[in-house]
């Protein structure tokens, strides 16, 4: 029942957009009209375009980098040194004992050299290899767990993109609407005032029609300029995320929403608490704040490396007009053990301050875990009771669409007056705006439920986006 990949960009969908995009600049007048812009390009679209987006994708590749870097961490290290300058040097040395061929030997020998301002050379290569640190481990593990993080964040940042350009989306739609049915009812109240005039003026009616289709007229004006607002607003919004700005695939007034079926409670409530992205973050988090314990677990941990060192000095001095030099050269293979005996209690601190933030990034887990289930049971419940009040909206649509015509019949028969009309008018186009709110409310839980299992992808978009039609 559910799909948890994210399917990559598909060539189907973005021709649509390169030829939208292209009918925009100098191309447009080879097209006879701008194709509509539908739910699944408009993603495609934003993907390219949305910052937040490319941010998630660049955190994504940063992250990855943690993977290697934790390979680092138990690979040889070799650093190489090397420095030379003036120096002054003078070096005794008192009862030795001296051998040598021809002289013999003799005890209570001494030797005595002095350099003044000569040269000093000095390198040394070191390469470790560790072979025990549970510090390093503890580290390593850390940082696969944030390459890890990483890519959970750009999986739940692509879905939150989906939901941002279907509320954007639908937010243009329900404007569009609600500017549509302002002028629907404008037009009729203009039809009702003009009438209203000519049988005043006929002597069949009183003044009170007059005034009554003005006043609603006037009251019309104002709604006009806020509907108008809002869907300039709305367009704004979303060509912000995409880029585009075309006609949009919308809804058909018969729109057919039973296919896109909630399913069980209880499976979404599970899969909520065992696979949202934002629970995943937070146990990732946790594990992270685990291994920190580790590091510091014990307060004498030891170090094992195994060390290699090349090291050699060369001293060049000038003493008496004649050239005297000293060279020093080391090769040493071996194991190195380091043991910390006192730390100034800064080990045992930070211990403690590791135990402290592992309970709080468990309960926070807990909290998240609460939390997905609560937003998993909003969402089937915005699904379920939402088709339940699109199908009664549908109905109370058509009752009123019936009381409109009964209305105007009744006027017609001097049963009813005009401001009757005019009020059955406006019921009947914001039965119909409410409608279809309630329709792109339902479609937009409809995705949130996916995403709060983390199983919102272009499959799920696809199912929506099949119920949108072109204009």
């Amino acid at each position: 029942m559910f799909n948890f990949a994210i399917k990559p960009l598909s060539r189907a969908y973005l021709l649509p957009l390169m030829l939208v995009i292209s009918s925009n600049a100098a191309n447009a007048a080879d097209l006879p009209s701008a194709l509509p812009l539908d739910l699944v390009s408009a993603w495609h679209a934003a993907q390219s375009k949305d910052p937040t987006f490319s941010a998630a994708r660049a955190g994504a590749i940063a992250g990855k980098q943690k993977n290697a870097q934790a390979l680092a961490l138990n690979r040889p290290q070799v650093n190489a040194m090397a420095g030379t300058g003036l120096v002054n040097a003078y070096n005794k040395i008192s009862n030795a004992q001296f051998s040598a061929p021809l002289f013999g030997s003799a005890d209570g020998a001494a030797f005595k050299t002095q350099t003044d301002q000569g040269v000093n050379l000095r390198w040394n290569i070191i390469a470790e290899q560790p072979l025990y640190n549970a510090e390093r481990t503890s580290m390593a593990q850390q940082l696969n767990k944030q390459a890890q993080l990483a890519e959970v964040k750009l999986s739940n940042e692509e879905q939150q993109l989906i939901l941002r350009v279907a509320k954007a989306y639908f937010d243009v739609l329900l404007a569009e609407d609600t500017l549509a049915s302002v002028d629907k009812q404008r037009s009729a109240v203009a039809q009702a005032l003009a009438v209203a005039k000519d049988r005043f003026a006929e002597g069949d009616v009183a003044i009170i029609d007059t005034h009554e289709a003005q006043a609603r007229d006037d009251a019309l004006v104002s709604l006009a300029l806020e509907a108008d607002s809002h869907y300039q607003l709305a367009k704004a919004a979303l060509i912000d995320l995409t880029g585009a700005d075309t006609n949009l695939a919308r809804l058909p007034e018969q729109a057919n929403l039973q296919p896109l079926n909630a399913g069980e409670l209880s499976e979404w409530l599970a899969l909520a608490q065992s696979n949202s992205p934002y629970l995943h973050m937070q146990q990732i988090q946790q594990g992270i704040a685990h291994d920190e314990i580790d590091k510091y677990k014990s307060a004498s941990a030891p170090v094992l490396n195994l060390v290699a060192q090349a090291a050699g000095e060369e001293l060049r001095g000038f003493g008496n007009g004649a050239n005297s030099a000293l060279s020093n050269h080391a090769l040493s293979v071996g194991v190195q053990l380091t043991i910390p005996l006192f730390t100034g209690g800064m080990r045992n601190a930070k211990y403690e301050e590791a135990v402290a933030l592992d309970m709080q990034a468990k309960d926070e887990a807990e909290a998240m875990r609460l939390k997905a289930g609560q937003q998993a049971r909003a969402a089937w419940l915005g699904v379920t009771v939402g088709k339940a009040k699109v199908k009664a909206m549908e109905q109370a649509l058509h009752s009123s669409k019936v009381k409109l015509d009964a209305t105007e019949l009744g006027k017609e028969v001097g049963d009813r007056t005009i401001l009757d009309v005019l009020n059955a008018e406006q019921e009947y186009h914001n039965t119909r705006t409410e409608l279809f709110r309630a329709r792109y409310q339902m479609l937009l839980s409809y995705l949130s439920l996916a995403a709060t299992a983390g199983a919102l992808d272009e499959k799920r978009l696809i199912e929506v986006n099949t119920v949108l039609v072109a204009k």
